[in-house]
């Protein structure tokens, strides 16, 4: 039994296609719709972007309210004395002794 390979080309004769619009009416309606299809991708775009920003911005704006005691405890310890990576702290001693 043998089987026959076929080529199936696509030519214009047999096409199902029109290869453009035809005509001038034709051709300044595939442009406006065109263009209205640019101008949705760029607004849709831009819609996407600012929900981007709003929402890196909460998150933003979230991590650095919960990291503002932390930043509070290291401007505090900037301000110690620091001589050679140790630390001197002012000591205070009690004289009285607590039974």
């Amino acid at each position: 039994m043998r089987f026959e390979k076929r080529q199936w080309r696509l030519n214009r004769n047999n096409a199902n296609f029109r290869s453009g619009a035809t005509g001038l009416p034709g051709k300044i309606l595939a442009f406006a719709g065109g263009a209205a299809l640019l101008v949705a991708a760029v607004m849709v775009s831009l819609v996407m972007l600012a929900v981007v920003l709003t929402g890196a911005l909460f998150i933003g704006g979230y991590v650095w309210w919960k990291t503002r005691e932390l930043r509070k405890q290291m401007r505090e310890q900037a301000r110690e004395r620091v001589i050679k990576g140790g630390v001197i702290e002012d000591v205070k001693f009690d004289d009285r002794i607590e039974r």
